[in-house]
């Protein structure tokens, strides 16, 4: 792995320059990717959840339930009937700007209101400011996110060649798709902790104390997207411990650390902030329901089971197992992650205590994590995907050396095609009311469809 900090190479072309020509042409492919939104009726179940908390909730957090929302509250869990929403409020507040603004026409984006949509308390169809509103958070939330991951590929010294693919892969990850052209806030989590993530490692390796106030802003909001966001917390936590034998450039060498500011103001400004303004939902929870454990505060209703083909598949059939194998078949170059090359590699960047091993050890803790607590669906895995990506130009890297080169670059060229074809088929193309992503590897071989039936 490099070493955060090395110098670029001056000979080669301007990094900064190729970064940017890099971001603008994701930038172009998330709006031609997210346009769809626009032009669709959104009415899935959790769509209506966060349309119900926005149209409900105040602007100063209050009222956040659906306990008295006659679309919502039917759903066969607790949650949906209690005095207090699981999820974090900070989505269905942005929503609610969107319910704010005016109701000019040239507000509405054709073809997401039509003439047979109802209004009122039981309208099945989110208004069309409200999606125009989730259509510039998914498509700004996702240029962030890969505009972050150009400053880390900058930071760890990896050219733009090998670092481009982790902004591609960002733009055109079906799981992030899946979730960002429709109401909801797996993928904007994700993005959100990434962003702070990567500022909070800039303001440590560099003490910078105007990045620690950015990360401190990205952080505080990714912890109040979205339930699962609690699993960033030990990493965040972590990350300044695990740097501070490091040197001022979070390199692996032995020189001194930085100046004091950076071993003890820095982390203060992100982890206190964190303490008293990301986590202030979750201390809500706990004053109401007595805990934080989702098996408590979410609890299936007797007639869960039969409330539609959807939940009974969800409960019956999905396993880790299949998880695991869904993702195989999206991302397959996944293997690599075992290859002997690539693990002394990682364990060599871990050992450094550098700002590569940082990232690497962050992809892993939050897919393992998921894996381990919230792996019902395979958009919850949006959140981990996003650290993972960043980590494919270092797993690249080491891939494509000697007899590796031919089989990693075959590995990269089914991942690119397996996510494409998944995301166009079953994210941006997809009917408003599909719940399931399903990989595309099951419409070309006819016998895996079957794996998915109802």
């Amino acid at each position: 792995m490099p070493h955060s900090g090395t110098s670029l190479d001056p000979t080669a072309p301007n990094p900064l320059r190729a970064y940017l020509v890099i971001w603008a042409w994701c930038a172009a492919l998330c709006l031609l990717t997210h346009l769809p939104m626009l032009f669709k009726l959104h009415r899935e179940g959790d769509e209506l959840v966060y349309l119900a908390l926005a149209e409900r909730m105040g602007w100063d957090f209050s009222g956040y339930t659906t306990k008295d929302d006659p679309r919502v509250n039917s759903f066969p869990y607790s949650i949906y009937r209690q005095d207090l929403f699981h999820h974090p409020p900070l989505y269905p507040w942005l929503l609610k700007w969107g319910l704010a603004w005016s109701d000019n026409p040239f507000l509405e984006v054709p073809g997401v209101r039509t003439p047979e949509v109802k209004r009122g308390e039981l309208s099945p169809v989110v208004p069309g400011r409200v999606v125009a509103f989730a259509f510039l958070l998914a498509v700004g939330s996702t240029l962030a996110g890969t505009y972050y991951a150009a400053r880390l590929m900058r930071m760890l010294g990896i050219s733009p060649a090998l670092g481009g693919t982790a902004l591609v892969a960002m733009t055109l990850c079906p799981l992030l798709l899946f979730s960002t052209v429709r109401i909801h806030h797996d993928a904007l989590a994700g993005l959100f902790l990434f962003c702070g993530f990567v500022a909070f490692l800039e303001s440590l390796t560099e003490n910078r104390l105007a990045s620690a106030i950015v990360a401190a802003v990205w952080l505080v909001a990714g912890f109040n997207l979205r339930f699962n966001s609690i699993l960033m917390l030990p990493v965040v936590a972590a990350l300044p411990f695990y740097l501070r034998r490091g040197t001022g450039t979070a390199g692996g060498s032995s020189e001194p650390a930085g100046p004091s500011r950076g071993a003890w103001v820095i982390p203060s400004i992100v982890l206190g902030s964190v303490a008293l303004l990301g986590l202030q939902h979750f201390y809500r929870l706990l004053g109401t329901y007595g805990s934080i454990n989702p098996s408590t505060i979410i609890r299936p209703l007797p007639e869960a089971a039969q409330f539609s083909p959807f939940l009974t598949f969800v409960e019956t059939k999905i396993t880790r197992g299949w998880i695991l194998g869904e993702l195989a078949l999206i991302f397959p170059a996944a293997l690599l992650f075992l290859t002997p090359s690539v693990a002394r590699s990682v364990w060599s960047a871990v050992r450094e205590r550098s700002a590569a091993g940082a990232m690497m050890l962050a992809a892993s803790f939050l897919f393992l994590a998921s894996l381990a607590i919230s792996y019902r669906q395979l958009r919850y895995f949006a959140l981990p995907m996003v650290f993972v990506h960043a980590c494919w130009p270092l797993v690249l890297q080491h891939s494509l050396r000697g007899w590796m080169r031919g089989v990693a670059l075959g590995l990269a060229g089914v991942t690119v095609f397996l996510m494409v074809t998944t995301g166009f088929l079953n994210a941006t193309m997809a009917e408003p009311e599909q719940m399931m992503l399903i990989p595309s590897a099951a419409m070309f071989w006819p016998p895996l469809q079957r794996a998915y039936e109802l």
